[in-house]
């Protein structure tokens, strides 16, 4: 969906980019994932969509550049991810239409968002995974 208006406000979680209202009755927070994944905050935030998920029974939205289209999956159609997926955000992939589409763990996203380690871990641990992004062609 196009990105609504996005509402800033104090003492957020680092990736945090603020609050929205999703259909004028439900207010979430905003995640930058292109800041966890890549290293680099997403920079025309108006010019972006939001992705909204569930994890657990609450809701999150995170931004995103584009999104060709959504696919439903089986667990039974999980590929090993072809990065490895120990220490990153990579559950797997899926084959979709002859290409291979590797699939973010947004529950392991979100876990890290609200509570993150300690300064110093956490910023090795994101530096590790951006890393091995990168060199997956993924950033």
């Amino acid at each position: 969906m196009p990105c609504p208006r996005i509402t800033v406000m104090p003492k957020l979680q680092k990736h945090v980019v603020g609050v929205a209202t999703i259909h004028n009755t439900v207010t979430i927070p905003v995640i930058d994932l292109a800041e966890i994944l890549c290293g680099r905050k997403t920079q025309n935030i108006k010019q972006s969509l939001i992705v909204v998920v569930k994890s657990g029974n609450s809701k999150f939205a995170f931004l995103a550049s584009k999104a060709d289209r959504i696919i439903n999956i089986n667990d039974n159609a999980l590929l090993p991810s072809e990065i490895d997926s120990s220490d990153t955000y990579m559950i797997g992939a899926v084959q979709e239409e002859n290409e291979l589409v590797e699939l973010i763990d947004v529950d392991k996203v979100i876990s890290d968002v609200l509570n993150p380690k300690s300064d110093n871990d956490s910023a090795q641990d994101i530096h590790s995974e951006q890393e091995k992004l990168y060199s997956a062609g993924i950033c």
